[in-house]
């Protein structure tokens, strides 16, 4: 249900409007309610700018390519309201696509979609309110802030199935008071897609995009084999007591707890445990040998240092389960963690994010 009831006193927000169903929407609830709306698309890199692919087309790049904005403007347009487009692609090479390739190179499991949002969405788009006079930030993010005693809460939002607070742990605290996740209160994406449909929108129909935004047809072994310049030769996968068992294809392509794909001479099923660049060797095990019991979380933000306690859980991966702490301590910027019951595909590189309930307490970066 939307509410046309806000009292806004027409504070100013600035809208992140990718092009997409979300962020349509976003903007349409935040222009009921009676809010002074500016429209903004981001620019981003693109590999066929940045690279030797000249193969590649702007259409490859769902984030970044004319149709995104041409249909961002023309929503603009439809709910009358200015549109601009920023440009940042020099900064989400460096920080975005440079981390994710970086982190490949030194067999980390990269998440770019939490840095996006912490340096570029929630970072850069969020200083861009003083040049537009703005008060609030806004995206199509399926998230909740809500106030308690004057504080300030990043939560789950209301679709479980399609809740993205994960990937928005690492925005800083005082931002949450200038954030508007207006699509977070709905309680489905039928219901998002309905609100389109009723509204008119043009892009009521349109597909969502469940791939990283700068690697075109989610094509992943392409884009490593064109970007990251690493030793992507075939090497020897050995079990725990250092036995060669078969071939790999080339340490990159393999994540922590990856079943798929493992050709060796025993007959039954392994796990990827370590990759080891030293000696270019891939170690396997089974699914116990996988399991990991301790983790820590470097770089940490907490967002609700007072609710770090018995009740919180902690997530490994979007979509992972949730598991129990038995344990924890902080050690300055650190946080060691003892799981409960450990879990397999843990890997260093992945964020771990840390819940009560349904509330984000904070996260950081997992080494084993």
């Amino acid at each position: 249900m939307i509410s046309n009831n806000k009292n806004t006193t027409k504070k100013r927000v600035l809208v992140a409007m990718s092009g997409g169903v979300d962020s349509s929407v976003a903007a349409y609830i935040l222009k009921k309610q009676g809010y002074d709306l500016i429209g903004v698309h981001m620019k981003f890199w693109t590999e066929k700018e940045g690279s030797d692919s000249g193969h590649l087309t702007a259409k490859d790049n769902k984030c970044c390519s004319i149709e995104g904005v041409e249909d961002a403007r023309n929503l603009c347009d439809q709910l009358e309201i200015p549109f601009y487009v920023l440009n940042f692609k020099d900064d989400f090479k460096d920080n975005i696509v440079n981390y994710f390739v970086e982190s490949f190179k030194l067999g980390l499991t990269p998440n770019p979609c939490v840095m996006c949002n912490r340096n570029i969405k929630f970072g850069l788009l969020y200083d861009k309110m003083k040049d537009f006079n703005a008060d609030y930030v806004a995206t199509g993010h399926y998230a909740r802030i809500s106030k308690i005693n004057n504080d300030y809460y990043l939560s789950r939002s209301r679709d479980l199935s399609k809740d993205q607070s994960y990937f928005l742990h690492g925005i800083k605290k005082d931002v949450l008071s200038k954030t508007l996740f207006p699509i977070g209160e709905i309680e489905s994406k039928d219901e998002v897609r309905k609100i389109a449909l009723d509204a008119k929108l043009r892009v009521s129909a349109k597909k969502d995009s469940q791939e990283i935004c700068f690697i075109p047809g989610n094509d992943y072994k392409g884009f490593i084999q064109r970007n990251v310049k690493t030793d992507c030769s075939n090497g020897d996968i050995i079990d725990l007591e250092g036995n060669i068992i078969g071939k790999h294809i080339g340490l990159s392509y393999y994540t922590i707890g990856q079943r798929k794909g493992i050709e060796t001479s025993l007959n039954k099923p392994l796990y990827v445990i370590k990759k080891n660049f030293r000696d270019n060797t891939l170690i396997v095990g089974d699914i116990e040998d996988c399991k990991t019991y301790n983790i820590v979380l470097s770089d940490i933000n907490i967002l609700k240092d007072d609710q770090i306690g018995k009740n919180t859980k902690i997530q490994v991966r979007y979509r992972g389960k949730i598991l129990d702490i038995d344990n924890y301590k902080i050690i300055k910027n650190n946080m060691n963690i003892a799981l409960k019951d450990g879990d397999i595909g843990i890997a260093p590189g992945q964020f771990g994010v840390l819940y009560n309930n349904d509330t984000v307490i904070g996260g950081g970066v997992i080494s084993i």
